[in-house]
């Protein structure tokens, strides 16, 4: 027995649903990729350590503010204080090695740390 012209055409309509929601899914994701918000660019400027934005400035820099500062504790912050007040703003950095209590090697190590305005 031969299907009828009724079960024939259901079949077409149904090929043709299916080809509509293929078509349909494929419109989305067109979509979807289209209207996707762009890629983050890479930040070309590397990111700031830690350690750089805590920097000091010896020569404006208050008791609490020095002793963060690598071997300066209550002490050698004071020292810093006392010389700044009597012989005025550093320089360089380097200078600091002239403080009562400072060695160069410790100065040395507030490389990246310390700097002077």
């Amino acid at each position: 027995m031969g299907e009828t012209s009724s079960q024939k055409a259901g079949k077409r309509h149904e090929r043709v649903f299916l080809l509509c929601a293929v078509l349909a899914a494929a419109l989305c994701v067109a979509l979807a990729f289209w209207y996707a918000p762009p890629k983050a660019k890479s930040d070309p400027a590397p990111q700031t350590p830690l350690l750089q934005s805590l920097r000091v400035d010896l020569n404006t820099a208050d008791f609490e503010t020095l002793c963060i500062l690598p071997g300066v504790g209550e002490k050698r912050a004071q020292a810093i204080l006392d010389y700044r007040e009597a012989h005025g703003p550093f320089r360089r950095v380097e200078d600091a090695a002239a403080v009562p209590g400072l060695t160069e090697n410790m100065v040395a190590s507030w490389a990246e740390l310390a700097y002077v305005s």
